[in-house]
């Protein structure tokens, strides 16, 4: 009884699965019918795709030739520090190749953003494109090349914004000296946006090196203006040309240099050579000599002094009468000599002064 029971149920259980299949689809149908719908609108899409391309191929075939001959073109124009030179390679009637020959006076960070318009061109095959931002003025020297050399036309491109200098340019002057001190020397000058300070040795009388250790000018022209120093060292003087492009950066150079070997100058009244010293010593031993000579005293008139005469002192009565009766025949003076008078003393030394000379008259005087 079981066998037949499980034998009549299992064809309802194996459709289970199912049943369970197609409810899960009438549950999602309502969800899943926008998505059938935009099937057929997303195969449409990808069958046109491939119609689109073929069109712009096509169109870029149908684009007419430039009209000028295969060859090899060169053309220059102005860009931000000067004129730029291209070459442009014509092969079929298109442009097959472009290339900077010389763009040494632009700065390298704008060059190398303006190179990108080199593919550009090629790609639209004209330099009717957009300059490149941040390198206007570059981009724009390689365009007006680019357009000099196929069309021959000369490009005008306006003129950057040119910086001003921070002092107007002041040439040191210079006068070799006949000898420097060995040394290390420092100095600075003013170059084209600020200072510039450099470092001159000497040795053995000669200028051995220049090194510039700061400067506030930019690298592009300071890196032109450093060559200079080689013409120093082999002329061995500042007084050397500057550099053109660069004109005031080599200037602040060598106005450094001139002011560091100043420095290192031996005065005039610092050189001495041994004869000068030897001279020197000798004069300095006669000097003692000089001195030792006697001067003459001058001759002074002597002087007369006049002595005051002194009080008489007197001999009392008493004594003068015992003196008598002992010594008649003496008697004693009643005082001392008197002194000589005034004008005695001075008759006495006028007669031991020498008589003094007298200048004979002239004839004028008599008459």
């Amino acid at each position: 009884m079981n066998k037949k029971r499980c034998n009549t149920l299992l064809p309802l259980v194996q459709l289970l699965p199912a049943v369970a299949a197609a409810a899960a689809v009438l549950f999602a149908l309502p969800r899943t019918a926008p998505v059938l719908a935009a099937v057929p609108e997303r195969l449409t899409a990808v069958v046109e795709q491939p119609v689109e391309a073929a069109s712009v191929e096509a169109e870029e075939e149908a684009l007419p030739k430039l009209p000028y001959a295969d060859g090899v073109y060169v053309g220059s124009s102005r860009g931000y520090g000067g004129a730029v030179r291209v070459q442009v390679t014509m092969e079929n009637g298109s442009i097959a190749e472009v290339e900077i020959l010389d763009a040494s006076h632009e700065t390298k960070q704008f060059l190398r953003r303006a190179k990108r318009l080199l593919t550009t061109v090629m790609d639209a095959q004209s330099w009717e494109v957009d300059a490149v931002s941040e390198a206007t003025y570059t981009s724009r020297g390689i365009l007006g090349a680019v357009q000099n050399a196929l069309t021959g036309e000369v490009v005008n491109n306006p003129l950057p914004p040119q910086p001003k200098p921070s002092a107007p340019l002041v040439v040191e002057e210079f006068t070799a000296p006949s000898t420097y001190r060995d040394g290390i020397y420092t100095a600075e000058a003013i170059g084209f946006e600020g200072k510039i300070t450099v470092q001159v040795t000497v040795a053995e009388d000669k200028i051995t090196d220049i090194t510039v250790l700061s400067a506030e000018d930019e690298e592009e022209y300071l890196s032109r203006a450093k060559r200079v120093i080689p013409a120093i060292l082999e002329g061995q003087s500042p007084n050397v040309d500057a550099v053109s492009g660069a004109t005031y950066s080599s200037t602040g150079i060598l106005n450094a240099v001139k002011l560091a070997l100043a420095k290192a100058a031996v005065a005039p009244a610092e050189e001495t050579t041994p004869e000068q010293t030897a001279s020197e010593e000798v004069v300095e031993e006669a000097a003692p000599s000089e001195a030792a000579e006697p001067e003459e005293t001058p001759v002074t008139a002597p002087t007369v002094e006049v002595v005051q005469p002194k009080e008489k002192r007197t001999v009392p009565a008493w004594l003068k009468e015992v003196w008598q009766q002992l010594f008649p025949a003496e008697t004693p003076d009643d005082s001392e000599p008197e002194p000589a008078s005034s004008a005695e003393v001075l008759l006495a030394s006028e007669a031991v002064l020498p008589p003094e000379e007298t200048e004979p008259e002239t004839e004028g005087a008599a008459e």
